[in-house]
């Protein structure tokens, strides 16, 4: 199981880990900095509104939590357990490890190591039959018999309470809270595409370092796409898909501050089950379709594939004239022809490297053979125009 000591952050992401620390500095780094979109001692950003609107609905979670959504003790600890195998690694040993971390196990006292192995076991041995339904319940009454949250941890409430997840998360947003956060959004617009790879290969859109909330900002437009669709988003309508992701960073955030001994990947399950709690599932697939686009080339990137493009276009044209060959009837001087010496507009270049690229162009000129309008040929030599003309036939 991946832990803090590996720096990998506390994030939000797709894939089976999140980016590594290293990662998202390297990224931030190639950005010179983020744009501050919220600042809870101030009050103030873009996102100001959004972390108001949060704060008001977490205190009505607090106060009426009925009117949210239903929710069974059944219902928390499925969510859970799903959360877990969708993040933990696959192997017994990391899901055991994550569930030591979360709370602890429940034995009878005369139970052998043995007995005790083979609960714990039972709890991820798949029922046969084709009802998913019935075999995920069959799954969590083992759960539920052999395993419990710790009491009065953030996990336990989500579970069994969210009334009380409504009351914690509504003190750490409230405008009075002394203890500051701010959200940084990072759009990377400037960052070479090659860059964010490994950013995108994790599927991370958001994380938390430092006591501040990171969000690659490009997925917002996607997620407020799905959130036009009620019939694909589901869950709480009152919340979108963007509350969801800031509020899964917000516990991760709570969870560092309150409960800094949980590790990374534990926290993300935590942060994960309150999620499911609010949007189900959803939030992920709308996250994979962000990354179908993304990240995007830059522009310095679009401007090395054009300049590629074009001296690959001059090689093919240049290698069409066969030189050794003259047209019958050409003038010596051809002085008067029209030359266009005119130097096309260089955009978002320094002067320096617009001269470079004229000297460029002059050189590929000499020595080569044009055609003016009129079909006549000519060769620029010493930069004068020479005409070319064709020997006799014999």
């Amino acid at each position: 199981m991946a832990s803090d000591k590996t720096r990998r952050v506390r994030a939000w992401y797709g894939g089976r880990e999140p980016a590594e620390a290293q990662v998202v500095e390297a990224a931030e780094k190639a950005e010179g900095g983020g744009e501050e979109l919220y600042n809870s001692i101030e009050g103030t950003g873009a996102y100001a509104d959004i972390v108001r609107g949060l704060y008001g609905e977490m205190d009505s979670l607090k106060r009426t939590p009925g009117e949210f959504r239903s929710w069974t003790d059944e219902d928390g600890m499925c969510t859970f357990f799903q959360a877990l195998l969708d993040f933990a690694p696959e192997d017994m040993r990391s899901r055991v490890a994550v569930l030591q971390a979360l709370g602890s196990f429940k034995f009878r006292s005369i139970d052998s190591p043995e007995q005790k192995k083979a609960k714990i076991a039972a709890i991820f041995v798949e029922p046969e039959g084709d009802d998913f339904t019935a075999n995920l319940r069959s799954q969590i009454k083992r759960l539920a018999d052999a395993w419990t949250p710790t009491q009065e941890s953030l996990l336990d409430y989500i579970i069994h309470q969210p009334a009380h997840v409504g009351r914690l998360l509504a003190d750490r947003l409230s405008p009075t809270n002394e203890k500051g956060f701010r959200i940084i959004g990072h759009a990377f617009e400037d960052v070479r595409s090659t860059d964010l790879l490994e950013l995108a290969a994790s599927k991370t859109v958001a994380y938390e370092r430092e006591g501040d909330i990171h969000l690659v900002t490009g997925v917002r437009e996607v997620l407020e796409s799905w959130d036009q669709d009620s019939m694909a988003t589901g869950g709480i309508e009152r919340f979108t898909l963007l509350d969801a992701l800031l509020l899964h960073e917000i516990v991760e955030m709570w969870l560092s501050e309150n409960a800094p001994d949980i590790d990374a990947l534990s926290a993300h399950i935590v942060a994960s089950t309150f999620e499911r709690y609010l949007k189900g599932t959803i939030l992920s697939v709308a996250v994979e379709d962000f990354f179908l686009n993304w990240p995007q080339p830059s522009e310095e990137e679009m401007a090395e594939r054009h300049r590629t493009e074009m001296e690959e276009q001059l090689a093919a044209w240049s290698s069409a004239f066969d030189e050794e060959e003259t047209p019958d009837g050409m003038d010596d001087d051809v002085d008067s022809l029209p030359f266009d010496n005119a130097v096309p507009e260089v955009k978002k270049a320094s002067k320096k490297v617009a001269e470079k690229k004229r000297e460029a162009k002059n050189k590929l000129q000499e020595g080569k053979v044009y055609r003016t309008k009129d079909g006549r040929l000519y060769r620029v030599v010493d930069g004068r125009k020479v005409a070319v003309k064709r020997k006799n036939p014999s």
